[in-house]
């Protein structure tokens, strides 16, 4: 059963695996789905909006990308989804680039392959690291929005990625995001949830330590103050889906983690 979600798209689908046979031979390899005409058509819609300099169709966009992602979601061929994964990462990569203030084509193209699974995660990433998207102030949402998208894959091979930006970004909505996107793999193993874990709390607990300064003259402990205003709320959900604990501050966090890391997680 699918539900719906906002921008509308559709949550990802389950995938069963082929039954053998009743003589208990392997089943055959499944033949490659055709290609989906509506597919190309769309893919071609959309480079055409990408293309419209005066970004007259970026509204259009929307519902091409949407369309899409609902494709993906009925089922397509290899070919299909990487041409897919490929127009969406292109929505951001080309074109004439959008100012920052009218970017809601490129959030949408963010979300969407927050919907395609682990196939568009390294896609994410590199339109992340893209130069065509300076590290300034005016391009930090949707860095965000990336970031959140890149966990959703539930990619565990960037697990490393998110958490090297949650604990070292110097942007406090960069650093909330990116472990807001490590709250994901809460069905991962608990190797990797007491690795998410255990590199948040080290940086949880530096920003803490630091915002307890008293002296009113500290401008790095303001400064601390206001990141771990940033990202406490969202550091807790991610920590309390991976634990199943329901901790507030990192002082809680921290003497429930020394007791229970050598331990197994529920």
């Amino acid at each position: 059963m699918k539900r719906i979600v906002s921008l509308p798209f559709v949550l990802a689908f389950t995938v069963l695996a082929p039954l053998c046979a009743q003589d208990d031979k392997p089943a055959a390899p499944a033949a490659e789905a055709k290609p989906d005409k509506e597919v190309a058509t769309k893919l071609d819609q959309l480079k055409d909006i990408v293309d419209d300099k005066k970004f007259a169709r970026d509204a259009e966009g929307f519902d091409v990308i949407t369309v899409l992602v609902q494709k993906w979601q009925s089922g397509l061929g290899d070919k299909d989804k990487k041409s897919v994964v490929k127009g969406i990462e292109n929505v951001m990569l080309k074109g004439k680039l959008r100012p920052h203030d009218k970017a809601q084509l490129y959030t949408a193209a963010a979300v969407a392959m927050g919907q395609l699974g682990i196939e568009a995660s390294e896609a994410l990433k590199s339109v992340y690291e893209d130069k065509r998207f300076p590290k300034k102030e005016d391009w930090v949402p949707l860095r965000c929005e990336l970031l959140k998208a890149m966990g959703k894959t539930k990619d565990e091979s960037k697990v490393k990625f998110l958490l090297e930006i949650a604990r070292r970004d110097p942007e406090a909505q960069l650093e909330a995001a990116a472990g807001e996107a490590l709250g994901n793999f809460e069905e991962s193993k608990q190797e990797i949830k007491k690795e998410i874990v255990g590199g948040l709390l080290i940086r949880y607990g530096e920003i803490d330590s630091r915002s307890r300064q008293l002296d009113p003259a500290d401008i790095e402990a303001q400064n601390m103050q206001k990141r771990l205003a940033v990202i406490s709320g969202k550091w807790n959900d991610a920590m309390r889906r991976l634990t199943g604990q329901t901790f507030h501050e990192f002082p809680e966090w921290n003497e429930w983690h020394n007791k229970n890391k050598n331990k197994p997680w529920k």
